[in-house]
């Protein structure tokens, strides 16, 4: 793990090549965190943020009761990668008493924007401030301290009183309480408990439980003054270097066995890892599956899981333990070195178990490995060590995000015989410890395709532009949305979007997916009498056929990372935030095409915009999602003070012929081009585009020109299918000082065409092989252009005088 922190803080150094600045809304959030059962004014800081209108919070137990615009700074400060801060607003938050614990994601709404995401803290205990060096707080508190990171060695002491056999823990936050992009190893922290004679008790810097953030706790030796220090762990510099410090005399345990349940029930288990020994409990489970955050007087959760099947617990000292039907959750510890578990478990050929292990997911120090094998066999049938992102249902994350679920493996298990097998799970590295709890999950598969909203910019950096919902009053907005088939699914047939929890007044157009499309445009429809609003949706698949799919939604929104992607710490949400905005200046629409487009051929769309009184910027428009297979050009603008425009589709040979539904998004033209930070965004109404085959193939044989003389080229031509009147032929590809004498004209029926050429006596000798041919056809008064052939074309030397006689 330092070797890691070592690596990525020198990362970080490096100037990172980007595509544009990296203009966030939201930059800072002062202060981070609040406790429950308290109203909290907060700042916050960032760019295109001054016409805040709402608050809008992923979770309950929290919201804004008050939020007031500050004065802009008269000169923005710079943060990096281009992006900056001008902009600052006032928030009041209330906070329920029993509000979730931990990180709570929102987004303010503007005028005409969804800003990017940022996170406030929810801490269950009253919150101190850093104001001092070696500074008292009281025992059961959250010190809000800042590294400073321009002093080499900054060390921030705490002093905090303590009884005899009292514990003593702390929790720091700070990797995980980031809402920075782009920073490093400044916010990797270590922490110390020292006595009163300034003795060492316990230090952390690294834990399997919270990754960079330190946790540790200790038993009291006497009643008197303890202290606790925080510092970094390797110094480097950094702005706003935030963090939470928990100081409590609460317990802290650093797992629990066995770690889930079946729901709704009340599950005996065993707290452990805690300075003071191993404690039993009764947790009553939730209905709910899936994971469950248990937390009782802790800063912090430990990860469990709830199912719908029930528990086998691991025998100790049996060669085997038996499972007496699947589904099951097979669950144990690695205590030892070198120790090893196996579950005995009958199943059937033919049948498909989704076997999925939770032990670094909860925070646990186990790395497994997992092998699956029959009884009667020698060999194993399954090997898993890792795992993917999507295994661990994290699909909308970046690939390049690092995240601990992925040491546990998961595989899709499809017996070949009947029969018993053995499952068995160690540590890799042969290591083990009494903390190290595993949970093997065995449950049938089921199809599953989920949907995410992603945009493959660089370093995987939330871009607004391309993944925001705000729908302007009596406007459109188009998103892209991307499908992903869940490990071990089967369904291939057509699907079906489904949105939930939109607003009265919104509705939503969704193309059909054809088989095996993951990508599609979705568009938002706002009435013009909606009023501007907040929500949460979730967008779902249906099988057209009637087959029973399982589907949810996800967005992940990577913190504290560095150029390459690589972040620290990600926020994964299971809603998509939604927007009603004010009216939008402008109204773009394209004109429906009468003709299709053409394999090998063009399109030329018309684009209008239609203006409110008193907007005169320039737009710019361009298509976010084209079939594959065609190409949009790349963004145009339409000048200030004109309203129309036009745009081209390409499409290649690989394009596949059927229609297809395409909006047009457009935006003006100042803010932040890359990110699209302080932009005002729209959609065209969709247009359907056909794809077609081409009206002609053609074929040709090498031809052969000399210099100072003509030639022709003949294409041989295959109708596939008829035009009306007469098409114009271009020859391109001739070298220079190689010309057409004359262009032919082509009708349908015709077969072949024929170029006359002549060359130059300073042609360009060689061989040509990109000749081809540009149709031009006339449909509908709308030019269809097409291009066909490839053919080789050699030019060779004149005939010398000699030869000739």
């Amino acid at each position: 793990m330092r070797l890691f922190t070592a690596l990525l803080g020198s990362a970080c150094l490096l100037t990172s090549a980007f595509a544009g600045p990296m203009v966030h809304h939201i930059e800072y959030v002062t202060p981070r965190a609040g406790q429950r059962g308290t109203t909290v004014e907060v700042t916050i800081e960032g760019a295109f943020i001054k016409e805040a209108r709402e608050i809008l919070f992923y979770r309950p137990g929290i919201r804004c009761i008050e939020l007031k615009s500050l004065p802009s700074l008269p000169q923005p400060r710079s943060t990096i990668h281009g992006g900056f801060i001008e902009d600052s607003v006032q928030a009041k938050l209330q906070i329920d008493a029993d509000c979730p614990l931990g990180l709570h994601p929102f987004k303010l709404r503007t005028a005409t924007e969804l800003t990017t995401l940022s996170t406030f803290a929810v801490t269950r205990f009253p919150i101190v401030k850093e104001a001092q060096e070696d500074q008292p707080v009281p025992m059961n508190s959250a010190v809000l301290g800042r590294m400073d990171t321009n002093q080499v060695g900054d060390v921030d002491t705490y002093r905090v009183t303590g009884r005899k056999g009292e514990h003593l823990s702390v929790e720091v936050d700070s990797v995980w309480l980031t809402e920075k992009f782009y920073a490093g190893s400044e916010f990797d922290l270590t922490a110390r408990i020292l006595d009163p004679t300034g003795k060492e008790l316990a230090r952390n810097d690294d834990s399997a439980l919270h990754l960079q953030d330190p946790v540790l706790s200790t038993i009291l030796p006497a009643d008197g003054e303890y202290r606790i220090e925080v510092k970094q762990r390797v110094f480097n510099s950094g702005g706003n270097c935030y963090y939470l410090a928990h100081i409590g005399s609460n317990h802290r345990p650093l797992a629990v066995y066995p770690a889930g349940g079946m729901k709704g029930e009340k599950l005996a288990a065993t707290l452990l890892g805690d300075p003071a020994g191993d404690e039993a409990i009764h947790v009553t489970l939730p209905a709910q599956t899936g994971d469950f955050a248990f937390n009782d007087t802790m800063p912090s959760p430990l990860m469990m899981r709830v199912s719908e099947f029930p528990n086998v617990l691991e025998t100790k000292e049996a060669e085997s333990t038996t499972a007496s039907a699947l589904p099951a959750a097979l669950n144990g510890r690695i205590e030892a070195a070198n120790d090893a578990d196996t579950f005995r478990v009958k199943a059937k050929a033919g049948d498909r178990w989704r076997v999925r292990v939770f032990a670094r997911s909860f925070g646990t120090p186990l790395d497994p490995r997992l092998t699956i094998r029959k009884a009667d066999a020698e060999t194993d049938d399954i090997t898993a060590d890792d795992s993917t992102l999507p295994d661990r249902d994290l699909w909308a994350m970046s690939r390049q995000i690092q995240r601990k679920e992925l040491m546990d493996p998961a595989v899709i298990w499809e017996p070949k015989t009947d029969g018993d097998y053995l499952i068995n799970i160690t540590d890799m590295r042969s290591l083990g410890d009494p903390t190290s709890v595993y949970r093997i999950e065995v449950e049938p598969v089921r199809d599953e395709i989920n949907t995410f909203i992603q945009a493959r910019v660089i370093d995987m950096v939330e871009c607004p532009r391309l993944t925001s919902i705000a729908v302007p009053q009596g406007g459109r907005w188009t998103v892209n949305v991307n499908l992903i088939d869940a490990p071990g699914t089967r369904y291939k047939g057509e699907l079906d979007l489904v949105v939930h929890g939109l607003p009265k007044g919104v509705r939503m157009i969704a193309p059909r997916l054809l088989a095996g499309q993951r990508q599609v445009p979705v568009q938002f429809i706002a009435d013009a009498g909606t009023k501007p609003q907040t929500a949460l949706i979730s967008i779902t698949c249906k099988a057209t056929d009637g087959t029973p799919l399982l589907s949810r939604s996800q967005q992940s929104f990577p913190f504290l990372g560095h150029s390459g992607g690589h972040a620290w710490h990600s926020f994964v949400v299971n809603d998509y935030a939604f927007a009603v905005t004010e009216p939008a200046p402008y109204q773009i629409d394209v004109e429906q095409p009468t003709i299709p487009l053409s394999q090998n051929g063009e399109l030329t769309l018309p684009v209008k915009i239609t203006r409110k009184p008193g907007f005169d910027e320039a737009i710019e428009h361009q298509f976010d999602w084209v079939p594959p297979g065609v190409e949009g050009e790349p963004t145009l603008t339409i000048p200030a003070g004109k309203n129309e425009g036009t745009l081209r589709l390409s499409a290649s040979t690989s394009a596949v012929p059927g229609t297809y539904r395409l909006a047009m998004t457009a935006s003006t033209a100042g803010g932040s081009y890359y990110l699209g930070a302080g932009r005002i965004r729209a959609s065209s109404a969709f247009i359907d585009i056909t794809i077609a085959q081409p009206y002609i193939a053609l074929k040709s044989n090498p031809t052969a020109v000399r210099r100072g003389e003509k030639a022709q080229v003949i294409w041989d031509i295959e109708h596939k299918k008829p035009f009306e009147g007469e098409a114009t032929a271009t020859l391109l590809g001739l070298p220079k000082g190689v010309t057409v004498i004359n262009t032919p004209k082509l009708k349908s029926g015709d077969k072949h065409l024929t170029f006359e050429i002549s060359a130059t006596t300073e042609a360009l000798l060689g061989q040509y092989k990109e000749l081809s041919c540009e149709i031009t056809v006339t449909e509908r008064n709308q030019q269809i252009r097409q291009r066909t052939g490839k053919a080789i074309l050699r030019v060779d030397p004149a005939l010398q005088k000699s030869a000739l006689k």
